[in-house]
């Protein structure tokens, strides 16, 4: 027999862009629902958390970590997932992982030789990147999360680049021109965002114990919000 899978189950939510959803996961993938379109999350992560624990034959009570996609991306998006994993966190007694979005992106495409770049869109005609690359310790952090122009980002990228992320809807042409055959898309399936990334990466931090609190959690939003910038804070 071989040895026993000492993995948690881990329950992940990806709600930082348009395309999203829920996973279940023990050393490997149990079962996702992807969730896209303009209806709100909150009114079907819920559903796709019951919808995916069914059709498996699981109970709440089974998930032992909580993961959830911490930004940058859409406000509301965050803020709905996070308000959702700190609800179960509370009510089931669970610990709870966060994952930066742009790595939860990079992680969809681990057999890259290549750098990875996520890109989503920043609005005001700026975009949230990063840049990683895998080796044998796993995911590296080659440039972390940052604001900056599609202009600024291309200048600091040289050689062949992976990009993924929904900020590929409105620049990937851009790209494509400016970079030409350095530029490298990932495939149209693993190209969004998926809550399979994010409990991939969670489980690496779950199983070595890096937990967050979830009475501070708070989402990664690189730069203000509309509101905040309303009251006079313009801190990234």
């Amino acid at each position: 027999m071989g040895a026993q899978n000492t993995s948690p189950l881990i329950l992940a939510f990806e709600t930082s862009g348009e395309t999203g959803g829920v996973a279940l996961y023990r050393g490997r993938l149990l079962g996702e629902v992807l969730l896209s379109g303009s209806i709100t999350y909150s009114r079907r992560l819920l559903p796709a958390v019951e919808f995916l624990l069914r059709n498996l034959g699981l109970e709440l009570a089974a998930v032992e970590v909580l993961a959830v996609s911490l930004g940058p991306g859409s406000f509301t998006g965050l803020r709905i997932g996070l308000a959702t994993v700190k609800g179960l966190a509370l009510s089931l007694g669970k610990p709870v992982v966060a994952v930066e979005t742009p790595a939860a992106l990079a992680a969809l495409v681990p057999e890259s030789p290549y750098p990875i770049c996520p890109v989503l869109d920043a609005r005001r005609g700026e975009v949230f990147a990063a840049l990683y690359r895998f080796d044998q310790d796993g995911l590296r952090s080659l440039l972390s999360p940052t604001v900056l122009t599609p202009e600024a980002l291309c200048a600091r990228l040289s050689g062949p680049t992976v990009f993924l992320g929904e900020g590929l809807r409105l620049y990937g042409e851009f790209f494509r021109k400016r970079l030409g055959k350095n530029y490298l898309e990932a495939p149209g399936h693993l190209r969004e965002g998926r809550a399979s990334g994010v409990a991939y990466l969670a489980e690496k931090k779950a199983l070595s114990g890096e937990f967050a609190d979830p009475a501070t959690l708070v989402p990664f939003y690189l730069r203000a919000t509309e509101a905040e910038r309303n009251r006079g804070f313009s801190g990234v």
